[in-house]
């Protein structure tokens, strides 16, 4: 306590109270009235005094007996730690008194030992793998396939092959047998695969290749994947120009994967379904089968503009519009032909010429043609010659209940059933081009021909296209809001195309500007058209013969329109 503290303590004077500070308070008087207890104060604190020792002066370090003791412990001669037997390296290093020198080429060479045996073993190998990895890069990825073909005075169908398309070779089967296909290990055709989906799920329960995959819907629908891929479509200096590219570009058109029904569409208990042995589903408008397709879920919807991308793989693999001469003719032709003999509560129709028919082939049977009127999508089990009374012919025997057959009854062929390529896998091409049987391109049976397929997201008025791009936003007959208008108008004739219109903003939406070719000249198929409002069909039927291929488009037809040959795809966006 300071002698201040003890004189106010003595006074008690409130040093925070302004009227003791202030006041007029006589200290000789209060000193005269306490000297004894001020003289006490003071004998106390010369009691507590220490002495002063002489050649000794005060330190603001306190020097504690704890201290003492350390320092009293420690032995005579006693020194720092010294460090002895230094070596670096494996080489002893030389100490002069409390110095080490360590020079920079005894440190590298210290490091080099060190590292060398214990690090170079897995640089190398690393090395080794980091060449195998560019290898694979420089086989599957890294690489810009294109096409490019002349525009003016050039009735060839071919495509010239470009950039890193130069040497390649793409060849499909006509009868199952094995061809050369340079395509099949390059990305992304080599990434095209089939799978079993399903629909209640919404899971992918197998791929093609895997044990447990299944063609026959006993392990979900079928369908096939295409993975994203990078484009360029322009035309420069008088050239058509398609580039693929199998890895992100600057300037490339990236294109989001998706799935598509391995197979034509067919309806199963009110479910629209996509596997083998099924009758595709025919007869209903864009609208009935966008309803269908939509029912499956948020991500479906029916073939739209991705069918372009399809397009476009084939051309830059087959550089050539040409399709059924290079994937094979499709289901293009129908037969129908009238009984000759008349058989009640029967499974069989006697005609007279067989040809045509097959095995394993559907038919209908009317009494008009193409009529339904005695039995609809029947399977024929079996074809025997047939001798009668006083006719000659042929039986065909086919399945379900029995029916009434009469003189003149129409026997017609008609869509048939999907899975006549499943044995091709993920090839291309068919197993019998007679013109009655299916063909497949990279896990999509029948992308034309067999049945004609809606492609929603198409609108047509009075010839110019209004597209859109949102499923989620397809309706026919609309032309303004989410439909815009492509920046040129389609062939206001009907014919064998020659020239093709492009969009730059819109590039992939390519339909005939004008006509005047032939069924192996130009795009190789055919168009139809007219005024109004209209939507759009591709592909072809199994009775329009060499028109039928993938630049085959009906632009003809109303959303009103249903026919027995008219039928539909599912779709899915990428999961």
């Amino acid at each position: 306590m300071s002698l201040r503290t003890t004189f106010l303590n003595l006074f008690k004077w409130n040093t925070s109270d302004d009227e003791d500070l202030n006041s007029n308070f006589d200290i000789d008087s209060a000193m005269n009235d306490n000297w004894d207890t001020i003289d006490n104060a003071i004998s106390d604190l010369s009691g507590n005094k220490v002495d002063k020792v002489s050649g000794k002066g005060l330190s603001t370090e306190d020097y504690s007996t704890a201290e003492k003791t350390k320092l009293g412990n420690i032995a005579a001669g006693a020194q720092v730690n010294v460090l002895e037997n230094l070596t670096l390296g494996g080489k002893t290093l030389t100490k002069n008194n409390k110095t080490i020198e360590i020079k920079d080429e005894e440190v590298t060479n210290a490091r080099q030992s060190t590292i060398k045996d214990k690090t170079f073993a897995s640089i190398d190998a690393r090395i080794e793998e980091l060449e195998e990895d560019v290898d694979k890069i420089e086989t599957t990825r890294g690489h810009v396939y294109g096409i490019r073909r002349k525009i003016t005075n050039n009735s060839n169908s071919a495509w010239e092959r470009i950039l890193d398309s130069i040497g390649k070779v793409a060849n499909a089967t006509k009868n199952g047998g094995t061809v050369e296909n340079d395509f099949d290990e390059l990305a992304p055709w080599s990434e095209i695969k089939s799978c079993n989906y399903d629909l209640t799920t919404k899971k992918i329960k197998a791929w093609f290749g895997d044990a447990n995959f299944k063609f026959d819907g006993t392990n979900g629908d079928v369908f096939t994947h295409v993975p994203k891929t990078y484009w360029s479509i322009y035309q420069d200096n008088d050239y058509d120009y398609v580039l693929l590219a199998d890895y992100p570009r600057a300037g490339f058109m990236e294109i989001d994967g998706f799935f598509v029904g391995r197979y034509n569409g067919a309806v199963v208990d009110d479910v629209l379904h996509t596997y083998s042995g099924l009758v595709p589903t025919t007869n209903k408008t864009i609208g009935a089968f966008r309803t269908l397709a939509n029912a499956l879920g948020d991500n479906f919807s029916q073939l739209d503009w991705r069918y372009f991308v399809l397009q476009m793989l084939y051309l830059v693999e087959y550089a050539n519009y040409n399709s059924q001469s290079m994937l094979g003719n499709g289901v293009m032709n129908r037969k129908y032909v009238k009984t000759i003999v008349a058989e009640n509560n029967t499974n069989r129709a006697i005609i007279g010429s067989a040809s045509g028919y097959y095995v394993g082939q559907i038919i209908r049977i009317g009494t008009s043609d193409g009529g339904t009127q005695v039995a609809d999508a029947r399977k024929i089990t079996a074809i025997e010659a047939y001798e009668g009374e006083s006719v000659t012919g042929f039986a065909l025997t086919f399945d379900g209940a029995a029916v009434n057959i009469a003189v003149d009854n129409f026997v017609c062929t008609m869509a048939q059933e999907t899975g006549q390529c499943d044995s091709l896998g993920m090839k291309s091409g068919c197993l019998n081009n007679d013109g009655y049987h299916s063909m497949i391109y990279r896990g999509v049976e029948n992308i034309f021909a067999n049945i004609w397929q809606w492609v929603d997201g198409i609108n047509i008025k009075d010839h110019l296209a209004y597209i859109c791009k949102d499923h989620s936003k397809y309706v026919s007959d609309k032309f303004d809001g989410d439909y815009k208008p492509l920046a040129y108008t389609n062939c206001t004739s009907n014919g064998n195309p020659k020239t093709l219109g492009l969009d730059v903003d819109e590039p992939f939406f390519r339909f005939p500007t004008e006509v005047g070719g032939g069924t192996s000249t130009y795009m190789c198929d055919y168009y139809w058209q007219n005024t109004g409002n209209r939507v759009a069909l591709v592909g072809g039927n199994f009775a329009d013969g060499a028109h039928d291929g993938l630049w085959y488009w009906n632009l003809n037809a109303a959303s009103s329109n249903a026919y027995w040959h008219i039928g539909c795809r599912v779709l899915i966006d990428n999961q």
